[in-house]
């Protein structure tokens, strides 16, 4: 699996949103500025 780059775009891609519905990184795309991160176990009990 290749890295994404820092200042590189990130590759378009769908996730189920927080509420039910559909997220797509295409949705943001020359509209917002988007910032990606990734917390592993982040909702587990520690």
């Amino acid at each position: 699996m290749s890295r994404i780059q820092i200042g590189q775009e990130a590759p378009l891609f769908t996730l189920p949103g927080s509420e039910g519905q559909t997220v797509e990184l295409a949705q943001y795309r020359g509209r917002k500025n988007v910032v990606l991160l990734f917390y592993p176990l982040a909702w587990t009990p520690v």
